[in-house]
């Protein structure tokens, strides 16, 4: 499991934690049982709190991503294939809503936003 984390971000590091492992999960890099490193373990690594880890890992357990067991540790809930891509497609819609709207307030039309979206996948491409 890669993690990076950014001071520089504006979104928390728990909320960075958070996304960066749900992620992997939905695109299958961690895969279903997987143990997930203990909330000290991965502070230690990434370097950040107990309470940013527990944070993102508690969001995670809500949203049914992962699970935890006492006195065995933390891991990725076993999920059909098409619940993960339900899941991908409602992230994304978040994150496109939060542009569209973004968009919106700086006076772009939406003919203006999709041609943006259109360069950015040609530059993607390459």
């Amino acid at each position: 499991m890669w993690i990076h984390l950014s001071n520089e971000s504006k979104e928390p590091l728990y909320k960075q934690l958070k996304v960066q492992i749900k992620q992997q999960i939905i695109d299958g890099t961690l895969a279903g049982d997987t143990e997930l490193p203990s909330i000290r373990a991965l502070a230690k690594s990434i370097q950040t709190s107990v309470i940013t880890v527990k944070r993102a890992y508690s969001e995670l357990e809500q949203e049914e991503f992962i699970y935890t067991r006492a006195g065995r540790g933390t891991f990725v809930k076993s999920t059909d294939k098409s619940i993960l891509q339900e899941k991908a497609e409602q992230q994304f819609e978040e994150e496109a809503n939060k542009l569209f709207h973004l968009g919106g307030s700086l006076g772009l039309t939406l003919d203006e936003m999709v041609t943006i979206i259109h360069r950015l996948k040609e530059e993607n491409n390459e």
